[in-house]
């Protein structure tokens, strides 16, 4: 019965989804094309079921939302920090013209938009539907639930090993892998062992840089946001990094043409 009922909540939410950006599409001629809703609603609808389908994982996504109850710490710092990065970012990607060379390319897999879409569309699409996608599963997902999952979950809320197996070579590794679960959930979990966390964003970035295509030039334009948006997620919750994101793919056009108007002076 329960399964019936989260499958009919799934369609549901996922149907819901679709007409309502559909409708904001024809009402506000956002310019959204089919292509868009594949890419960008795709993802959305994926989390949507894992919302439905897990209490833990709604419950861990709750409590992790808003880390710190200061408006200037979530909603303002971001904002800057967005700007400050894009700045920076651009200025790396625009290093090679003061030797007359051309701009780093940008990721092979990065959204481009097209000549349909509205500011509108693309705030939507790019600065809101896109970043929440992005940050749920990188930031909350990949960063906290998914090593919370596998190391509570596995081996900490239901010991795999009884006494009766202590003495049994075979167990043995079970019983050293169970040891290290043990101990990385209390440094990671319970004391917030700096060198762990950051090495597990710094990989979490890395892929989060891979998945828009980059080569190896264009590579910090997307590592070096990732660890910034990992920063703000764990200092200041999901809806910082979030803000974060969203602002800094919203504002990426107005300061790449601020860059361009500086060179052809």
């Amino acid at each position: 019965m329960r399964f019936l009922k989260n499958v009919f909540l799934f369609f549901l939410a996922s149907l819901l989804l679709m007409l309502t950006i559909m409708f904001l599409n024809d009402m506000f001629h956002l310019g959204i094309s089919d292509n868009d809703i594949d890419i960008f609603l795709g993802p959305s609808i994926m989390l949507i079921y894992f919302w439905i389908a897990s209490p833990d994982l709604r419950k861990q996504f709750y409590a992790q939302f808003i880390r710190v109850k200061a408006f200037d710490r979530v909603i303002m710092l971001p904002v800057l920090l967005a700007l400050m990065e894009l700045f920076f970012v651009y200025s790396y990607f625009y290093f090679p013209t003061l030797f007359d060379k051309e701009p780093f390319s940008i990721g092979s897999a990065q959204y481009m938009g097209h000549q349909e879409l509205t500011t509108a569309g693309e705030i939507l699409l790019i600065g809101i539907i896109g970043p929440f996608s992005e940050e749920f599963l990188f930031r909350f997902f990949l960063i906290v639930y998914l090593p919370y999952l596998a190391l509570y979950h596995t081996f900490i809320k239901k010991s795999h090993v009884t006494k009766k197996h202590v003495n049994k070579k075979v167990f043995k590794p079970f019983i050293f892998i169970e040891s290290v679960a043990n101990k990385i959930y209390y440094r990671v979990f319970e004391m917030n062992d700096k060198k762990i966390i950051s090495s597990w964003v710094i990989l979490v970035s890395f892929f989060f840089a891979l998945v828009h295509g980059p080569d190896i030039y264009s590579f910090p334009l997307y590592f070096i946001p990732g660890i910034l948006f990992s920063f703000v997620y764990l200092k200041y919750g999901f809806l910082a990094s979030w803000i974060c994101h969203g602002t800094s793919n919203a504002f990426s056009g107005i300061v790449n043409s601020i860059f361009i108007s500086l060179l052809n002076r």
